[in-house]
């Protein structure tokens, strides 16, 4: 098989989570999402501008966007302090946060092999720069790097070969690295490109991808397909997709993460957690919705006709696809309760509860119940009218019997008094 095809295999849907904050801004501030105190490994990105003054860009809000900014949002951007937090919402436009780095959750098969994909990842440590660590036996973790970053074999002392030939420093050639009043200049935050991704594939047939490409995702699906069990078709494979970026503040705003300067993998572990759930949701809500939509029409007809008018063989086919689907959500109940990792990390806590909030997992797992109830009734609707059915069959059929005694006897009558 070739890449092209399986690349577009693994496409997914765009319909994303059934969630409010898709559509309309949400706000989680930094009083939410508290910094967390695990020890961590040093991060790739967004740590090496400690002491540096940052460059203001001379960026209004676009104008043409301002129709943009709802009242719902300036609203949202009102309980965040003055400050470069405050600033930093409202330069960040859709556009703006688009460009940003991706972390993409995908659910895309019922469950993973971690042991195999581990050892997977440890073959490519040398050509991926893979490190896989397997924590709580639910999730392996692994940075993965695709294109080695540029500057890490740049000579920074080397200069352009434009030099001073005359002696004269107003022909110096002045770096990026200073302004005009000596005082060094760093690139902006929104403009901030990681030089590793980092991975987090979750047992239940999720992953969670930070800093990669569409393109890069595409390609890491392909490779780890061999380790999925009960692969979902690609039109059934579901996605959550953000943007995130480095600051001295965290909050989660308008589908944008704002991680602390040097936050590692535990803490991106934390908000993983919520994105993973959020996308094994969307995969049960998208089952739900379309079997809702495929049985929508039995009450109506029931209420009409006073049967449902489907054949036996028909109405237990539907009954084994409800009980198939009741039994999948129940079997990953567990996954949608708080990891056990916060019982070792508990500082993580409060960063995953933050996302979960965003996420509206409560909300959607209360709605997911309701509408599975209503599966429910309609499957025990289904059991009652095939049974009825059935014990009616059985009832003409003791009619029939007791109708064909009764005129084998009136026969034997008539035969003994003709004799």
């Amino acid at each position: 098989m070739n890449s092209s095809s399986t690349s577009q295999q693994v496409e997914p849907k765009t319909r994303g989570a059934n969630r409010s904050t898709k559509v309309a801004g949400k706000l989680k501030t930094n009083a939410e999402i508290a910094a967390p105190k695990v020890e961590e490994g040093p991060s790739t990105a967004g740590d090496t501008d400690e002491g540096i003054e940052e460059e203001e860009e001379e960026e209004e809000i676009d104008e043409e966007g301002e129709d943009e900014y709802t009242e719902v949002r300036l609203r949202q951007i009102s309980q965040i302090p003055q400050g470069t937090a405050r600033r930093d919402a409202l330069r960040l436009t859709k556009k703006k946060a688009k460009s940003l780095p991706r972390v993409t959750a995908y659910a895309t098969a019922n469950s993973y092999r971690l042991n195999e994909l581990t050892k997977f990842f440890e073959v490519r440590r040398q050509a991926y720069h893979t490190d896989p660590k397997i924590i709580d036996d639910e999730v392996v973790y692994t940075p993965y790097v695709y294109e080695p970053s540029l500057e890490v074999h740049a000579n920074p002392k080397r200069n352009p070969a434009t030099g001073d030939l005359l002696g004269l420093p107003e022909l110096v050639p002045s770096g990026n690295d200073e302004n005009g009043n000596g005082k060094r200049r760093k690139r902006s935050k929104f403009n901030t490109i990681p030089t590793e991704a980092d991975v987090f594939v979750f047992s239940y047939g999720t992953v969670v991808i930070w800093g990669m490409t569409e393109t890069q995702e595409r390609r890491f699906l392909s490779s780890i397909r061999r380790f999925e069990v009960e692969r979902s078709a690609p039109e059934d494979i579901e996605m959550e997709d953000l943007n995130y970026y480095y600051a001295n503040y965290s909050r989660i705003y308008n589908d944008v993460i704002t991680l602390r300067k040097g936050s590692g993998y535990m803490t991106k572990l934390s908000l993983s957690h919520a994105l993973s759930q959020s996308v094994k949701i969307s995969l049960f809500e998208a089952l739900i919705s379309s079997k809702i939509e495929d049985t929508k029409d039995i009450p109506e007809i029931l209420s009409e006709t006073g049967k449902i008018g489907m054949p036996h063989k028909e109405i237990m086919r539907k009954t084994g696809e409800l009980f198939i689907l009741r039994t999948n959500i129940n079997s990953v109940g567990s996954v949608l309760d708080s990891p056990e990792v916060f019982w070792s990390y508990p500082d993580l806590q409060p960063l995953y509860e933050a996302a979960r909030s965003y996420l509206e997992i409560p909300q959607r797992l209360e709605l997911l119940n309701t509408r599975l109830e209503v599966l429910q009734d309609m499957l025990q609707l289904l059991k009652e009218s095939s049974s009825s059915r059935h014990a009616e069959r059985l009832e003409q059929i003791v009619i029939a019997l007791i109708g064909i005694e009764i005129v084998l006897g009136i026969i034997t009558i008539l035969v003994d008094l003709m004799a």
